[in-house]
């Protein structure tokens, strides 16, 4: 009887054991690097919905947006505007649970400069992103920069060799033909419920703009919606001595 009952008691206390002891997260980092609030949710808010339960995200936020609706009327910067849209992109990263950095640089004054880079690097040190995503380099200004920033943090770092990079864009561009699609035929309203906390001009341009992008990518994947990126190096059986992974490849 002695002995039934310190079984049991070694039963109970294991019981107890497991349901206090964390499990430990083993999810690796991956990291955004954008220009403005709102870029992401645009280009990639389907494929980053469908990564938020393998990796831990990190968002750079490089500006703030705060020409916003402003650069075809007054031109000045709108203080109230930036802070709104600083809010709008933490809503949208909760819902993903990733974490933003903002980096706060003058909207259309974000450039490639020493400042930026090392900041990015810092935190490219501090993550170790498995998996990164970066504006393309053909675009506006800002974009550009912004993929300017990430090149070079991604070239003295040396994980552009090693980690899987990907471009996205934003709007269409020129010369940006995907070669990887991520049907998110499935997780269209979530995308555009993500899209619509950035929704500032009191209509529907962005949902219509994100639309006429997913369907146009769904064309070509043979599907109602999609979401298109470019690998920074070519997908090959053989890239010098290292291992080529598409984690993007084996997203349902």
């Amino acid at each position: 009887m002695k002995k039934l009952a310190f079984f049991l008691l070694l039963i109970i206390n294991g019981i107890s054991f497991a349901q206090t002891t964390p499990v430990k997260d083993t999810r690796p980092n991956m990291l955004i690097i954008t220009c403005h609030p709102d870029d992401w949710e645009l280009s990639m808010a389907g494929t980053a919905y469908l990564l938020k339960d393998r990796y831990h995200i990190h968002i750079i936020i490089l500006s703030d947006g705060e020409l916003g609706n402003t650069w075809n009327t007054t031109g000045k910067p709108d203080p109230v505007l930036g802070a709104k849209r600083v809010d709008d992109a933490n809503k949208t990263a909760e819902k993903i649970g990733a974490t933003n950095y903002f980096f706060k640089m003058k909207d259309s004054g974000v450039y490639a400069d020493e400042e930026a880079v090392n900041k990015t690097i810092t935190l490219m040190k501090s993550l170790d992103p498995s998996i990164i995503f970066i504006h393309w380099p053909i675009d506006k200004p800002d974009h550009v920069a912004a993929s300017a920033i990430a090149m070079m943090a991604l070239a003295r770092t040396g994980l552009m060799y090693s980690r899987e990079v990907y471009f996205f864009e934003v709007e269409e561009l020129n010369h940006f033909t995907p070669e990887i699609f991520i049907d998110i035929s499935g997780l269209w309203s979530v995308k555009r419920d993500l899209v619509h906390f950035h929704e500032r001009y009191n209509d529907d341009r962005f949902e219509k703009m994100a639309e006429e992008n997913a369907i146009k990518n769904g064309l070509l994947n043979h599907c109602k919606y999609a979401e298109g990126f470019i690998p920074l190096f070519p997908l090959s059986n053989l890239r010098s001595d290292r291992h080529t992974v598409c984690t993007l490849l084996d997203l349902k």
